[in-house]
This record gives C-alpha cells, sequence and structure tokens, in this order.
C-alpha cells in the first residue's frame, strides 16, 4: 500500500469541487491500494470519514509567507516536514494561485517526495501582473521544474500557464488532462416527479452570483412561466444575489413558479436532478472568471437530464460530442428560450438527449475512468522511483 499526502489547508471544504477529486481518491483507496492523508488548516470544515484528515495551525504554513507570496526557503518546518516524511507522494494545489503550493513542492523536493499538483482555473488575471514579474515567478518556475506532474481538468488550463510565460518545453511533458470525474452508480436516472402530477421542472443548481446568468435564465423563463401553469422553475443555491432574484421574481408576479431550494450536501444532489426534467447552467465569461469545468452539468447528464448550457471557460471541452446536449449563445435569451421550448414540448426529445448524455459521461467521466487515468500516473512516477505498487487488484467495472 502506499501512502499519498494531500496538502490543500485554506482551500478544502465540504460541498465544494474538491468532493469530485476526493471521489478518486476514496476510489484508489478501494481499489488500488493506496491510502491518503488529508492535511488542512485548523479552520477548515472538512470532514470525511474515509481518510486519515490531520489539522494544522495556520501558523504551521501561513507564517512561511512573505506578503507577496513568496515561501521562505530556508530552514525546516517542524509541522510538515514529519507528515511529508512518512509518505511515498505528494499532492498539493496550484503553486500560481496558492502559495502553500509552493511550500509543499519546496519541501517534498528537500525530502527527494514526487509531487503534484491540481490546476483548474483557466485563465490568466492580468491584475496580478507586477507582482508576477517583480517576485513571484522566478519562484514559480522552479517550483514547476521541481513538480512531478501537473494534473488540469481542460486544455484551457495549459493555455493559462503559457499566457504566465511558465510553458516550456521542460514544463509542457509534465501536464496531464484528467478531469472531473462523476459517480455514475450514484448519478442514475430515477422517476420523474411529473409523471405523478403533470407538473415539468427546470432545474438550475448554481451559486448564486452574476457569472452564473442566473438573470438571463429568469428573463428567458419568464413568458414561458405566465403561458404554461404546469411549468415550475427550480433555482438551488446560495449566493450574493439571492435576495435580487428573490425581488424579481416577486416583481413579476411568479412566486408560485419560481422554487428557491437552500443548497444541499453534495449526497442529496443525485435525488434533486433524478426527479427534475430538464437542467439548465447559463454561465456567462466576466473579466475576472469563466466556468472552468462544470461539473454539475455532467452530473445532471448521468442523472439522464437533458441540458441547456453555454460553452462558457472548460465547458466545451468537457461536453465535446454533438447532441449530448444544446448549446446557445452565452446571455442570448431568444436562444436559450427556444432550447428550453424545445426540450419542454417534446417528452421523446428530453428522453432522447437524456440517453445520449447519460452515454457521453459513461464513456468519457466515469468515476472508475478517471480513477484508473490517476493511478496510471501515479504508477508512471512512483515505478521511476523504485515505489510501483505490484500485483495491483484490477477492479470490476461492470
Amino acid at each position: 500500500m502506499k501512502s499519498l499526502v494531500c496538502f490543500r489547508p485554506g482551500v478544502i471544504g465540504n460541498n465544494t469541487a474538491f468532493e469530485a477529486q476526493a471521489s478518486i481518491y476514496k476510489y484508489l483507496q478501494e481499489h488500488y491500494c493506496y491510502q491518503f492523508t488529508i492535511v488542512k488548516s485548523e479552520g477548515d470544515q472538512y470532514d470525511e470519514p474515509a481518510f486519515k484528515i490531520i489539522s494544522i495551525p495556520r501558523t504551521a504554513w501561513m507564517s512561511s509567507f512573505h506578503r507577496l507570496g513568496v515561501p521562505k526557503l530556508g530552514g525546516t518546518n517542524k509541522t510538515l516536514e514529519p507528515i511529508f516524511a512518512q509518505a511515498d507522494g505528494i499532492l498539493t494545489v496550484d503553486p500560481t494561485i496558492y502559495p502553500q503550493g509552493l511550500l509543499a513542492i519546496k519541501i517534498a523536493e528537500r525530502l527527494k517526495k514526487p509531487v503534484w499538483f491540481d490546476a483548474s482555473l483557466t485563465f490568466a488575471n492580468n491584475s496580478q501582473d507586477l507582482i508576477w514579474q517583480l517576485k513571484r515567478r522566478f519562484w514559480i518556475r522552479k517550483a514547476l521544474y521541481q513538480a512531478t506532474g501537473i494534473i488540469v481538468t481542460v486544455p484551457k488550463c495549459i493555455e493559462r500557464f503559457q499566457e504566465l510565460g511558465l510553458f516550456d518545453q521542460v514544463i509542457a511533458p509534465k501536464f496531464r488532462i484528467i478531469g472531473h470525474p462523476v459517480d455514475t452508480q450514484r448519478f442514475t436516472p430515477k422517476p420523474k416527479q411529473s409523471e405523478q402530477d403533470g407538473i415539468l421542472r427546470v432545474l438550475v443548481v448554481s451559486r448564486m452570483v452574476p457569472e452564473k446568468g442566473l438573470l438571463y435564465i429568469l428573463e428567458a423563463m419568464t413568458p414561458l412561466l405566465r403561458s404554461r401553469s404546469n411549468l415550475q422553475l427550480q433555482l438551488l443555491g446560495s449566493g450574493s444575489m439571492r435576495s435580487l432574484l428573490e425581488n424579481e421574481v416577486a416583481e413579476r408576479g411568479l412566486s408560485e413558479q419560481v422554487i428557491f431550494l437552500n443548497s444541499v450536501p453534495h449526497s442529496e444532489i443525485p435525488d434533486i436532478l433524478g426527479g427534475v426534467d430538464v437542467f439548465v447552467n447559463h454561465a456567462v465569461s466576466i473579466r475576472s472568471w469563466e466556468e472552468y469545468f462544470g461539473v454539475v452539468n455532467l452530473e445532471a447528464m448521468s442523472c439522464c437530464l437533458p441540458c441547456v448550457l453555454t460553452s462558457c471557460g472548460g465547458i466545451s471541452y468537457a461536453i465535446r460530442e454533438k447532441n449530448v446536449a444544446i448549446f446557445v449563445e452565452q446571455r442570448n435569451i431568444i436562444q436559450l428560450r427556444e432550447a428550453i421550448v424545445h426540450l419542454l414540448d417534446s417528452d421523446k426529445q428530453r428522453q432522447k438527449m437524456g440517453k445520449r448524455g447519460r452515454d457521453y459521461v459513461e464513456n468519457y467521466y466515469a468515476l472508475f475512468m478517471v480513477a484508473g487515468k490517476y493511478h496510471r500516473m501515479l504508477q508512471h512516477s512512483l515505478a521511476k522511483d523504485g515505489l510501483a505498487l505490484t500485483n495491483t487488484p484490477q477492479p470490476q467495472f461492470r
């Protein structure tokens, strides 16, 4: 059994994108003889019985950085080095965003341990150009040279490294495009509530912030909700825009047909997805954000839900086959409304697209497939250090 430490203080939590990543770790533990230890900060709200979790004080990692985010490279870290020393490899966070990733890579290099980091951001933040030029880029380039591998979700992540001037012949071979997994055994088709009461439900699962395009969805749906008594829009999530959305719904007289659902644990999402008829995500690119991957879209597809989406950020790579989802232009309310009507008016179309979406997820992002890629990446690097797993049991996929 090989031991891996996942070092993510300050950026870890339940009901976040990390849970998709953690599902890979669980699968590897169950099927490939790994043991994962999660290192979090004492203030991080994360708990998972499947893993050994170590909470460290903020001073063990925050005090290691100058104000510009460059770690103090001299000396030892009495808290982290004993933890890292017991591991066969280290997994950490993107050092171009989180200085604690620099710290982990430096300690791993000193201990001669292989170290990988995850990178999901797909665009360069130009507001940090001065810092990059003056202080951080030298140390980050050095960290990338020392890293064993760079795990990205979509090719657009790699393009960001190029934009930051952090892509060359040494760094390029380190990238591995793996993507987020979907547990297709949990995200499965279920009986629709509409089969019982005749009400068609359109669902949005999203943070309630401007870049998620919720106002465009509401605008597209408003005339449909007014003209169709058997239609309901459900908005699941929380965020700064919720009160604005509630006011807009009340002003339009749609309070009985637009249902606001509070955020729920990720374990409850499959049942919610399974009971509705259409899924919509209208993410829009803004100067400081775009969709990095959109795993909830794939989870909806895995539940045989027909999806209406935009090609914002990494979505166009995550979903890259024809006729598995409907794509509309960002902020194009007419296209969005027509796509929703197309699905609402045809149960046959909903079923056909839902089936194609489910097949797509099973072919590209089923948990066992993504975990297998992850295992092969780790195995390749551990083999170089004489640490490869032998006689690894192979899971039964079907």
